[in-house]
């Protein structure tokens, strides 16, 4: 257990010298990463609980009561996910008090409105009707021109089991501003062998990003669990930005802190440069992950073995020189041996440690072409396990990083020779 500990304090310090500048992205990140706040609204019945599990996972319908931001307007932050959802109350009540509801409803709209911060805007509502019903009253068709004067309004046909577009027409003419979805939260058995499977929610999700703004996106985008190839074209997305960006907030520069560490531990900072990486990609593509970077790093040591130890060699007493890992600093050599042996589950000492080529550009000068290679293939993983199903309440972060771990070190084989093409292109180039 004193090793361990040893181990963990040593880990630690390595994120000690790096510490400003992890903050410092993270800041930036999520001037980009800004939940958005989506209001439900519609009659008891109608199929509200079954969007948001569909959408988003069962935490929400799981959360328990809400916290009230007005009188007949109720939020539910949710832990682990991306959005802040708001439910209306009042349109059941009598005429009287469904008057006072629906005014409390616009005023704390409006009062949001008026922020300059758009992290407390009201961003979209989706207005709940069920199509089986055919039936919309006078009152929900006035609470959605009231609500689309102050905020986007999309009208979610649910419970829809046919192609019959007659109700929709209704709505169209007397809302013609406002959009309309018909979608099929969950499959509906009719008969013994008649299923009709769920659908149309991907077209929610589509029509609800083009509304959202610009820096809440990303953050839905991960929230949600039904399009797979969004949160792929998300972290994608944000890789590229990170990799090309000519400011402070590009991967090169944090590769490039690392270099600045005593020896020894600048290998090391660099494997937490690629951490940092997964970290990122992990966020915005909806997995959970510790915000804390150095409580992901000590999870995450089973990833960090997964991208290295494929171009790590024991033999003999050979050595690698400057690609190998740096030993020449007294003080932090042996800690640096001793965490590796750790990492790699072996014994092992410096004279018989020999790191391939690819090493020297992975853990040595920075290398855009490694980088995006490695980094597109740990968002290949998450895809993988995104579309498995996997349920992430029944995980711990560490067995989704054990999972993913795995799943990289099989992809990191696979790539190790493309890898080591562009290293001798490089070296060539050179």
């Amino acid at each position: 257990m004193r090793e361990e500990t040893k181990q963990e304090d040593f880990w630690e310090d390595i994120f000690s010298e790096m510490k400003e500048e992890f903050n410092k992205f993270n800041e930036n990140f999520d001037k980009n990463f800004i939940k958005p706040n989506i209001v439900l609204s519609g009659k008891t019945g109608v199929g509200k609980s079954t969007l948001i599990n569909a959408i988003f996972g069962s935490k929400i319908a799981k959360a328990g009561e809400g916290k009230p931001v007005s009188q007949s307007l109720i939020k539910y932050d949710i832990a682990d996910i991306n959005v802040n959802l708001f439910d209306t109350k009042g349109l059941e009540l009598d005429p009287q008090e469904r008057e006072k509801s629906r005014n409390s409803i616009i005023g704390e709209i409006s009062k949001r409105a008026e922020s300059s911060k758009v992290e407390e805007h009201m961003h979209v509502m989706w207005y709940c009707i069920s199509n089986e019903s055919r039936r919309i009253e006078d009152v929900e068709l006035e609470w959605i021109k009231d609500f689309s004067n102050y905020m986007p309004v999309i009208v979610v046909l649910t419970q829809t089991l046919d192609i019959d577009e007659t109700f929709q027409r209704i709505i169209e003419k007397e809302c013609p501003e406002v959009k309309i979805c018909r979608v099929l939260a969950e499959e509906r058995k009719l008969f013994e062998n008649v299923i009709i499977p769920p659908h149309g929610l991907k077209n929610l999700i589509s029509e609800t990003m083009n509304i959202l703004p610009d820096a809440t996106v990303r953050a839905f985008t991960a929230a949600q669990k039904i399009k797979v190839e969004e949160k792929i074209k998300s972290a994608k997305e944000l890789l590229k930005e990170r990799l090309d960006s000519k400011g402070s907030f590009n991967y090169k520069n944090l590769a490039h802190l690392a270099d600045t560490l005593p020896i020894g531990l600048d290998v090391l900072g660099k494997g937490a440069v690629y951490l940092y990486i997964a970290k990122d990609i992990m966020t915005v593509m909806g997995i959970p992950v510790s915000k804390n970077f150095i409580k992901f790093s000590k999870e995450a040591k089973s990833l960090l073995k997964s991208i290295l130890l494929p171009f790590i060699l024991f033999e003999g007493s050979k050595t690698a020189g400057k690609a190998a890992v740096k030993y020449g600093s007294e003080k932090f050599g042996p800690k640096v041996v001793a965490f590796i042996s750790k990492l790699l589950g072996k014994t092992i000492g410096k004279s018989n440690i020999i790191l391939s080529p690819v090493v020297g550009l992975i853990i040595g000068s920075f290398n855009r072409k490694v980088t995006e290679k490695i980094a597109n293939v740990f968002i290949d993983v998450c895809s993988d396990f995104l579309r498995s199903e996997q349920n992430f309440e029944e995980l711990s972060n560490e067995e989704i990083l054990d999972i993913l771990s795995k799943n990289m070190q099989e992809k990191m084989e696979d790539i190790k020779e493309s890898l080591e093409e562009i290293v001798e292109e490089e070296l060539t180039l050179s």
